[in-house]
């Protein structure tokens, strides 16, 4: 069952390398608050995957072939970003990329396998979320409610608003990154590897959450994971990569 157009509709992704194939025929939609589970070995392409759903490809060949459309976004909702890029190289990925950029925050967030590369260690939470908030499409006019609420959102206290990330435990550091990454009110969210380095107690709490916080707000999350019990638990579906011998 969906819930209304696909955020994310992908047909016959296939990006190389030099010499192999990193990643080839993949296809797959994602809905608004369904959770769509990219699975697969180390080296399936899962993260490359991802990043192409967000229009960013940095691999040399790189895409030589697929569709890409965001179905739910309106008047360009038919519109094939890779039509330009199939098989042009660097150069046309770099022109795609910069013509995406508005939409990774508004319609996309990316959220990596480590809080640690999510968060900005020079910039308190609070500075990060109101970054992150002026990314909306109508930022509000009091950010301070707004964080506070953020940070109430996913069970941390406002005074975290005021803490640098190396301050904070991993679990509230991954916490504190779903914040950002739901800050902005996207769309799609896509959630790379969120376990990592949690205790399996600390995992399925800050799983849960995402989940919980993805269908409050209406979004789609694309989950990459190699926790077959996490999977089976939330996902609505399953797309398995083969393996190629890349990174992952």
């Amino acid at each position: 069952m969906s819930d209304g157009a696909p955020l994310v509709r992908l047909r016959g992704l296939t990006i190389r390398a030099p010499r192999r194939t990193l990643v080839e025929d993949v296809a797959f939609d994602v809905f608004p608050r369904k959770v769509t589970a990219l699975v697969g070995p180390s080296g399936a392409g899962k993260s490359l995957t991802a990043r192409a759903c967000m229009c960013v490809l940095d691999v040399d060949p790189g895409l030589q072939a697929g569709e890409l459309y965001y179905p739910a976004l309106g008047e360009q909702g038919r519109t094939d970003w890779f039509a330009d890029v199939r098989g042009r190289g660097v150069a046309a990925q770099q022109r795609l990329l910069a013509r995406t950029r508005a939409l990774r925050g508004a319609y996309v967030t990316y959220s990596p396998q480590a809080a640690t590369s999510a968060l900005n260690p020079g910039r308190t939470i609070g500075r990060q979320l109101a970054l992150a908030i002026a990314r909306r499409e109508s930022p509000p006019a009091d950010a301070g409610a707004e964080i506070r609420d953020l940070l109430a959102e996913v069970g941390l206290a406002p005074h975290v608003a005021r803490a640098l990330p190396g301050e904070l435990s991993g679990g509230m550091a991954q916490r504190a990154a779903l914040a950002i990454a739901i800050a902005p009110k996207p769309r799609l969210v896509i959630a790379d590897e969120p376990e990592t380095g949690l205790d399996p107690v600390l995992r399925r709490a800050v799983v849960e959450l995402l989940v919980e916080v993805c269908v409050t707000h209406g979004a789609g999350l694309l989950l990459i994971s190699h926790h077959q019990s996490t999977v089976d638990r939330i996902a609505d579906d399953v797309v398995a990569l083969p393996g190629h011998g890349a990174g992952a």
